[in-house]
């Protein structure tokens, strides 16, 4: 059985798994999306601490794929912190991230995107 194939199974027997994977859909994105741009840069949760005053169990929260979304000012000193940039667009239309970050693969610098 594939990958897939199980979760596919397991979301049918389990709608209550369904709904809790739904409900951490944005934080996911977002904690992984900040931990590849710490380790991009070559970077541990203690250097993240000492370049900002977050402290390190708040940084692993961050990166941590459950629980609530971050306040913006937290966000922002974390990417900070890290010498990384932040890109905020809004758009009526869907985003393909996808697209996006193939789209900048000559850049000197990878890119790390998040639609939401």
């Amino acid at each position: 059985m594939s990958n897939s194939d199980f979760k596919s199974k397991l979301l049918q027997l389990r709608p209550d798994v369904a709904i809790e994977l739904e409900r951490n859909r944005q934080k996911r994105k977002l904690a992984l999306a900040l931990r590849a741009l710490r380790k991009e840069k070559g970077l541990t949760q203690k250097d993240i601490a000492k370049n900002s005053t977050l402290s390190q169990p708040l940084i692993s929260r961050l990166e941590t794929p459950t629980g609530s979304l971050p306040n913006w000012d937290t966000i922002m000193r974390y990417v900070e912190a890290c010498g990384g940039h932040m890109l905020l667009s809004f758009s009526p239309h869907e985003f393909d991230e996808s697209a996006f970050v193939d789209s900048q693969a000559n850049e000197s610098e990878p890119l790390v995107a998040m639609a939401v």
